[in-house]
C-alpha cells in the first residue's frame, strides 16, 4: 500500500479532474439543457448534436466556450444557443462578440475596462479584456461601416489583407452567422409558434379548395388564398437565412436528407398538417419564452422520439457527441500530462520509485483516456481518427505516448513518461490553438471520404511524424540532463543512443510506408504516383532524413552526439514536412491549408537550433560524463 500511495494519489487527482470537469459542462437550471443538447440537427454536412453547434458558434466570436453576460454571469453555450433560437430580443445585449483589434474597436462605441475588484489584482493582473466584448445592438449602429468595409476587404486575397480587414471580414461573417442563429428555429415574426401552426392549420383546407379550383380554371376566391401565400413567403424568405437543417426525411433509395424549419412550415401548406417534429419544436419555443420549465422538460423526450424514429443513427450519434463535448478528453489529457511532468521530474531528484510508478501509471490512465477521446470521433465521424490537421496533432501525441510507454515499460528509468508528458501536452496544445473556431468534426477534404490507401498513407505517415518526434525530445533530453544533471551515467547514455536509433529505424519504416502509399492512392485518384507536390516532398523529405541519420551511425560518421544532433533536427524536417507544407497554400496533398501559425513553427525552428549547438557545447562544460 505504501509503495503504491502516489500512484493512487495521482490516479485519484486524475480521474478527480475528469470528474469535476464534466460536471461544470452541465447547467443549474430548471430547463433540461443536457436533453436539449442532444437535439440532432445537420451543419457543415453532418449529423451533430445543438450543444456542438452552441460550443462551435460562441468558440467562433467570443473566442471561448462559455459566455459572460452583462450581469457578469457565466453560461454555459447551450444556454446561450437556447436564448438566441428562442429569444434573440435579449441575446441582441448579449456582450459575446470579442473584438481585439483596436482599429476595429475605434469605430465601435467607447468602453471604459472593468474597474470593479480588487485594486491589488488590478494591479498584477491589468484591467482584462471585458471592454473587448460587444452586443449585437453595440455593432449594429456602426454596421453599415463594418459591412461596406468588409465587403472591399473580402476582394483582397486573404494573404495579403492586413489586421483591420482580417478583423471586420471575421465581425461581419459572425454577424451574419448570429443573426441566421436566430431564423432557424422560429422567424420570431408571431409571438407564439403554436397559435401560429394552429392559424395556419384552419386557414390552409380553404387555401387548398381554391386553389384546386383555379388550377381546374374555376371561379375562385382570392381572399382566402392571400393569407396562405402571406405564409409561403415569410416562410421562403426564413429558409435562405436559417443556418442548419431540423428536420430527418425518411429514407428514400437510402439516401438520408433533412429540411430547415422553413421547409417543413412549407409543406404545411401543401399537406394541411405539420409534423411531429414541428410541433414539438414549437412547443419548446413557446414553453422557453414564457419560461415553462416543466411544458420544456416534457416536449424534449417526445422530439427525441419523432427524430429517432425517422432516423435513428442521428440520435445515436448525437447523444455520443454530447458525451465527448462534456467530457473534454483532450482538454482533461493536457491536465493528466501534466500531472506525469511533474511526478516524472520531482522522482529523479529524490531517487524515488514510488513516484517513477506513479508516473508510469498516470500515463497509462491519461494515455486510454486519450485513446478513449479518439474513440468518440472515430465512432462520431465514422472515419479514420486523421480527417484534418487538428485531428493529426491529436494523433501525433497519441503516438508518441504509444511509443514512451513502451520504452517506460522497458526500462522503469521516468523517461519515456517525461518525454510521453512534454509531446502530449505540445501536441494538444497546439491542436487546441488550431481550433481556430472552427468545427472539428468536419472533413477538410472530400477525398478524404473514403479510401483505403488513403488512410492507410495518412495514418502511417502521421505515426512517422510521431515516431521521429519521439527520437527528437528524447536527444532534447539528453542534451538538457547532460549539461544541467549528473543523470546522463555511462548506462542512461546506452540506453538513450538505443532508444533513438531504434525510434529512428522505426521513423524511417512508417514514414517510408506511409509516402508509398500516398503514391498509390495518388495513382488510383489522379492517375500518377508522384508529381512533386509540397507535401510529397515533405514526406520524402522525412524519409531521407531518418535514412541519412541510419547511414551515419552505421558507417561512424557520428557519434553519440552528433546522432542526438541529428535526432533534434529530425524535429525541424518533421514539423515542415507536417505542418510546414500547409503554410505554403499550394499543392494538391495539403488536408488543412493555414498561414497564421507560421512565427510559432520559426520560433520552433530557432529552439531547436539552440538545442543543436547546446550539444556540441565541449565535454567540460557537462556535468555528465558523457562521450562522443
Amino acid at each position: 500500500m505504501k509503495r503504491s500511495l502516489f500512484t493512487i494519489i495521482a490516479l485519484a487527482v486524475f480521474f478527480g479532474t475528469i470528474y469535476s470537469n464534466y460536471k461544470r459542462q452541465t447547467p443549474k437550471s430548471e430547463l433540461d439543457y443536457d436533453s436539449f443538447g442532444q437535439i440532432p440537427v445537420v451543419l457543415n454536412g453532418r449529423v451533430q448534436p445543438l450543444d456542438s453547434v452552441a460550443r462551435n458558434t460562441l468558440l467562433a466570436i467570443n473566442g471561448k466556450s462559455t459566455a459572460t453576460y452583462q450581469d457578469g454571469s457565466r453560461h454555459q453555450p447551450i444556454e446561450w444557443l437556447a436564448e438566441v433560437l428562442f429569444q434573440p430580443q435579449l441575446a441582441v445585449d448579449r456582450p459575446v462578440f470579442r473584438i481585439h483589434d483596436d482599429g476595429l474597436r475605434a469605430i465601435l462605441p467607447h468602453k471604459e475596462p472593468d474597474q470593479s475588484g480588487s485594486m491589488i489584482k488590478r494591479m498584477l493582473l491589468g484591467s482584462g479584456s471585458s471592454h473587448h466584448y460587444y452586443s449585437l445592438n453595440e455593432i449594429r449602429t456602426v454596421y453599415d461601416k463594418i459591412r461596406q468595409d468588409a465587403v472591399e476587404a473580402s476582394e483582397i486575397e486573404g494573404q495579403l489583407r492586413n489586421r483591420y480587414q482580417n478583423a471586420v471580414v471575421n465581425l461581419a461573417n459572425n454577424v451574419i452567422r448570429f443573426y441566421n442563429l436566430t431564423r432557424t428555429v422560429h422567424h420570431g415574426e408571431s409571438p407564439s409558434f403554436i397559435e401560429e401552426l394552429t392559424a395556419l392549420q384552419t386557414i390552409i383546407p380553404a387555401a387548398i379548395e381554391e386553389t384546386e379550383k383555379q388550377q381546374r380554371g374555376e371561379d375562385f376566391d382570392s381572399s382566402k388564398l392571400s393569407p396562405m401565400l402571406s405564409f409561403m413567403q415569410v416562410y421562403r424568405t426564413f429558409e435562405s437565412e436559417s443556418l442548419f437543417f431540423t428536420h430527418p426525411r425518411p429514407h428514400v433509395d437510402g439516401e438520408q436528407t433533412w429540411l430547415k424549419m422553413s421547409s417543413a412550415l412549407d409543406e404545411i401548406t401543401r399537406d394541411g398538417k405539420p409534423s411531429e417534429v414541428t410541433l414539438h419544436y414549437a412547443t419548446l419555443v413557446d414553453a422557453y419564452r414564457q419560461g415553462d420549465a416543466e411544458t420544456f422538460n416534457a416536449a424534449l423526450p417526445k422530439l427525441h422520439e419523432a427524430i429517432e424514429s425517422i432516423d435513428p443513427e442521428a440520435t445515436s450519434k448525437a447523444t455520443a457527441e454530447r458525451l465527448f463535448n462534456y467530457l473534454s478528453p483532450f482538454y482533461v489529457s493536457i491536465i493528466g500530462y501534466v500531472i506525469v511532468f511533474l511526478l516524472a521530474v520531482f522522482s529523479w531528484p529524490f531517487g524515488s520509485q514510488a513516484l517513477n510508478r506513479a508516473a508510469y501509471w498516470t500515463t497509462v490512465a491519461v494515455f486510454v483516456f486519450h485513446t478513449i477521446g479518439m474513440g468518440f470521433r472515430v465512432y462520431i465521424i465514422d472515419y479514420a481518427p486523421v480527417i484534418n490537421l487538428y485531428s493529426s496533432a491529436i494523433y501525433v501525441g497519441w503516438g508518441a505516448t504509444l511509443l514512451a510507454l513502451i520504452i517506460e515499460k522497458l526500462f522503469k528509468n521516468g523517461i519515456g513518461s517525461f518525454v510521453a508528458s512534454v509531446i502530449g501536452i505540445a501536441s494538444l496544445i497546439v491542436a487546441h490553438h488550431l481550433i481556430d473556431g472552427k468545427d472539428t468534426l468536419e472533413q477538410m477534404k472530400a477525398v478524404l471520404d473514403s479510401n483505403f490507401w488513403l488512410t492507410v498513407h495518412v495514418l502511417t505517415v502521421t505515426f512517422g511524424y510521431a515516431a521521429t518526434f519521439f527520437a527528437g525530445f528524447f536527444a532534447i533530453f539528453y542534451v538538457i540532463a547532460g549539461i544541467t544533471t549528473k543523470l546522463i551515467d555511462k548506462k542512461v547514455a546506452k540506453m538513450l543512443s538505443s532508444v533513438v536509433f531504434g525510434i529512428v529505424c522505426f521513423s524511417t519504416l512508417f514514414s517510408f510506408f506511409g509516402t508509398v502509399t500516398g503514391g498509390i492512392w495518388a495513382d488510383q485518384s489522379w492517375g500518377r504516383f508522384w508529381g512533386w507536390d509540397p507535401k510529397e516532398n515533405g514526406a520524402i523529405l522525412l524519409v531521407l532524413w531518418n535514412v541519412i541519420i541510419l547511414h551515419a551511425r552505421w558507417g561512424g560518421f557520428a557519434r553519440t552526439r552528433g546522432i542526438m544532433a541529428m535526432a533534434i533536427f529530425g524535429n525541424v524536417v518533421t514539423s515542415w514536412s507536417w505542418m510546414g507544407t500547409n503554410m505554403l497554400g499550394i499543392g494538391l496533398h495539403s488536408y488543412g491549408f493555414m498561414n497564421s501559425a507560421f512565427q510559432y513553427l520559426a520560433g520552433f525552428w530557432v529552439l531547436q537550433l539552440f538545442f543543436i549547438a547546446l550539444a556540441y557545447l565541449p565535454q567540460s562544460r557537462w556535468k555528465s560524463p558523457v562521450n562522443g
